[in-house]
């Protein structure tokens, strides 16, 4: 007996795969927005959330190659916060409302989204944390990146193989023996 999204009719498959398709394009463009700002280093991080021209440095001291970035105030970071806090929890529901609807282990779901809400929580709260209470806490904020991209690597290719990719048989080992 065929179940779980396999079992879906061509047009609930197709209208699922162009939204995951255009989420993983949406949620890739703003991986590479965050890469393109602080190139993955913890020190860039910084240097985007608390600036980069330091105390003590000379007047006449040359320019950072980037130019000059000021510490973002908390009128910036309550901006973009805001904007954060509704729409990635959202986007990450309606993620795991497709894969609640795969015949993967219970487990497997539980654990991604787990993984996603702490994910969404840090990077939430981490330019808050390198702004305004430790600029370590920038390694939070990559390591949340990094969750998140895993995380939405499963909400995407779990569904995607099981509408388009396994037969009847399902996912050998991993699907629900329900």
């Amino acid at each position: 007996m065929r179940r779980g999204l396999a079992s879906a009719s061509l047009s609930n498959k197709v209208f699922f795969s162009f939204f995951l398709i255009f989420m993983g394009i949406s949620m890739g463009v703003a991986f590479l927005n965050f890469i393109e700002r602080t190139k993955f280093s913890p020190e860039k991080v910084e240097s985007y959330y608390l600036g980069n021209l330091r105390e003590g440095e000379p007047e006449d001291a040359p320019l950072p190659k980037e130019g000059m970035l000021f510490p973002k105030t908390r009128r910036e970071l309550l901006e973009v916060t805001h904007v954060h806090t509704f729409s990635i929890p959202l986007i990450f529901f309606v993620l795991s409302r497709i894969l609640s609807m795969t015949t993967i282990r219970e487990g497997v779901k539980m654990a991604t989204y787990v993984a996603s809400f702490v994910g969404i929580g840090c990077i939430l709260i981490g330019p808050w944390l390198v702004r305004y209470v430790y600029p370590g806490f920038s390694l939070l904020l990559l390591f949340s990146y990094i969750v998140l991209a895993s995380t939405l690597i499963v909400y995407i290719a779990c569904p995607m193989y099981e509408m388009w990719g396994i037969r009847e048989e399902g996912w050998k080992g991993m699907v629900n023996e329900e």
